[in-house]
């Protein structure tokens, strides 16, 4: 498919009609944030679990300018390590707090935003409710060890014995929870992790194919092309070769 815009995008009067789509879903934060991570777009979902009474009073600030400590100095310093070429987020459980005190569990997605030279100039976002009820805040804050535990040994050979070790859950404790939250097996899960990361190193770096299979748990080159290949449709090599990495 072009790359070009199609004509239906620049003959719309509404731009941002996607905030306004969000607004209907309660349960689903969504927001669009500049190159200095201040809000630009955001729904009702977002306006209400800040504390805020209209949107306009969240345009223009950061995250950390509308959301309690320490939540709000993590999300910008996520977004500013986005907004500096680091990885997409996908799918990562955080706990958010809300105004009048309540605290829950959601997975968000982050994406930085790029113009037609390939610069970075914002990011989109979106932030999933999961189960509020009290014993699946414990059942998550427990998943969300094992969540940790796995993107900062990536690079390590990885087993659900590992994990359960790390963590103090069972093996069959992580493996319902991972099923339950994401629909997917540990295994599955790790490996995920594992391309999201060679995607991003493959992007954004120049390191040698053997360098980035050893930083994101494979065996060797060969082991991270047939797994890459079959997650992404594309060999390491091809997928560098279309992103257009800047030197």
């Amino acid at each position: 498919m072009s790359s070009e815009i199609h004509p239906l995008f620049a003959q719309l009067a509404q731009p941002n009609l996607a905030g306004e789509l969000f607004d209907a879903i309660p349960d689903i934060v969504y927001f669009v944030k500049d190159a200095d991570a201040r809000y630009l777009v955001v729904n009702e979902t977002l306006t209400r679990r800040c504390g805020a009474t209209s949107k306009e009073q969240l345009l223009g600030k950061t995250a950390q300018e509308v959301f309690p400590e320490p939540l709000g100095k993590e999300f910008s310093r996520q977004d500013q390590l986005l907004l500096k070429g680091g990885p997409d987020i996908a799918s990562e459980l955080e706990l958010h707090l809300y105004p009048h005190g309540e605290s829950g569990w959601c997975l968000t997605w982050k994406k930085a935003l790029r113009d037609s030279e390939d610069r970075i100039i914002g990011l989109a976002g979106i932030s999933r409710d999961l189960a509020p009820t009290a014993d699946a805040a414990a059942d998550l804050e427990e998943l969300s060890q094992v969540l940790a535990h796995i993107r900062k040994h990536l690079d390590q050979p990885l087993t659900l014995d590992d994990l359960a070790r790390a963590t103090g859950l069972s093996a069959f404790q992580i493996g319902q929870r991972l099923k339950r939250h994401f629909g997917l097996t540990p295994k599955q899960y790790i490996l995920r992790s594992r391309v999201e990361k060679a995607r991003h190193l493959l992007s954004a770096t120049r390191q040698p194919l053997s360098e980035v299979a050893l930083a994101c748990g494979f065996s060797d080159q060969s082991s991270l092309t047939r797994q890459f290949k079959q997650s992404a449709g594309l060999t390491p090599k091809a997928y560098r070769d279309q992103s257009h990495v800047r030197e």
